[in-house]
């Protein structure tokens, strides 16, 4: 199922003598610091796909997921261009923080997966790649080190490591203190507010960057909950009952707990094909995205503007990620 939307939370303290609160806090505000606030985890500006007016009642003969745009797909970022502006975003960062002399906090490893919005949403479908890989994404290259605009790590300072965090860089990362530090104003918002304010410059107030993300997540949940759709996942655990695996629905499938780690086993491999096989019988598929996609269009018809202005906002973060080489 996609990742639930949310924001970055620094944890409360349990109480006045707790020791551990301000080193917590430290770090979770690196960890913010980050992440574009601008960037809602997919919320962005897709390149407009027009979406199939289908009915329920005869749903289309569907497999493909990479192939399927729904109707907010409009207003959410490709992992292609959320890694884009992602990388601006870092690469604004770094700027700021080297005119004081800092390192940029460096990101943690890059996690292979998806090559589309929707390539998984509803399990996998591609045969080849499960013929190759089982339920299993492609693993990403060896890493090749630190990313080039993160600049050199060094001990103790907030790339993940478990030294004590620097006070000089977290106050030049989010600001707080305010003053200066090497001579140099700390910019509002520190380093983080700068990069963010490059990245969406001119572009219109959003109250609510996470909304396209939060009902897309929403009406993931309430299409699995439709009998339509529920009845599809029963023909499906009985088309794989036939060939002797037991799964209620294909996420189970995927995270049978024998397949999440180790090699690909030819039993993975072997379920993963027929996973994709029953879909193809029942039209699960085509079910599900023709559910989802009623679902969500009223969704959109009622949050026109603000969803317009989350496209906006994210056309103009693409362009300042072209601007700098990027996507």
């Amino acid at each position: 199922m996609p990742p639930r939307a949310g924001r970055h939370r620094c944890p409360a303290p349990r109480g006045w003598l707790d020791a551990r609160w301000p080193r917590r806090a430290a770090r979770c505000l690196l960890a913010s610091a980050l992440v574009p606030a601008a960037l809602g985890a997919g919320c962005g500006a897709a390149p407009p796909q027009p979406a199939a007016t289908v009915s329920a009642t005869s749903p289309p003969a569907l497999l493909d997921g990479a192939a399927l745009h729904l109707p907010l797909d409009r207003y959410l970022l490709g992992p292609q261009e959320s890694e884009a502006v992602a990388r601006s975003y870092r690469i604004l960062l770094a700027e700021c923080m080297h005119r004081f002399g800092l390192p940029s906090p460096q990101r943690s490893g890059a996690v292979d997966g998806p090559a589309t919005l929707n390539e998984r949403r509803y399990g996998i479908t591609d045969l080849e790649q499960a013929r190759a890989t089982g339920f299993r994404v492609s693993e990403p290259g060896p890493d090749s080190g630190a990313d080039p605009e993160s600049g050199p790590s060094k001990p103790g300072g907030p790339a993940g490591s478990a030294g004590p965090v620097d006070p000089r860089t977290l106050e030049v990362l989010t600001g707080t203190g305010g003053g200066t530090v090497a001579g140099q104003a700390v910019p509002d918002g520190g380093c983080s507010g700068e990069a963010q304010r490059r990245l969406t410059a001119g572009a219109p107030l959003v109250e609510d960057m996470y909304l396209a993300q939060r009902l897309a997540q929403d009406s993931y949940v309430d299409s699995g909950r439709d009998p339509r759709v529920r009845a599809a996942l029963r023909a499906w655990s009985g088309c794989m009952h036939g060939h002797h695996f037991d799964y209620p629905t294909p996420l189970a499938a995927a995270g049978d707990p024998r397949f999440r780690s180790g090699p690909v086993s030819a039993a993975e491999i072997t379920v993963a094909t027929t996973d994709i096989a029953c879909k193809r019988q029942t039209n699960l598929v085509g079910v599900w995205f023709t559910v989802e996609s009623e679902i969500q269009r009223p969704e959109v018809a009622a949050n026109r503007e603000p969803l317009e202005r989350i496209r906006r906002t994210n056309e103009i973060q693409l362009k300042v990620a072209r601007s700098l080489g990027l996507g």
